[in-house]
């Protein structure tokens, strides 16, 4: 059985990785429900009394929701990559 532990930077490496990929593909999508004016989510927002906060915080909140599913995603992956395996 090898002894193969996991050093902190670079867990913190790979859960920066997935956390920024997660973000963007989170922005992405966002932007995208934008641009095809999905469910007329862009004119409600563009007719609310502060627009471009609002574009903000929707745009923010997707990337930070896929962010955060990703790291947790991308930690779990770093952990069961490093454990050895069982015979």
């Amino acid at each position: 059985m090898s002894d193969r532990n996991i050093s902190d930077r670079k867990l913190f490496g790979e859960l920066a990785l997935h956390l920024l990929m997660g973000a963007a593909m989170g922005a992405i999508l966002a932007v995208l429900l934008l641009a095809v004016d999905a469910q007329h989510l862009l004119r409600i927002i563009r007719h609310g009394s502060a627009p471009n906060a609002t574009l903000i915080v929707f745009v923010a909140f997707i990337s930070m929701y896929f962010a955060f599913g990703a790291a947790i995603t991308g930690f779990h992956f770093v952990i069961m990559e490093d454990k050895p395996e069982r015979k």
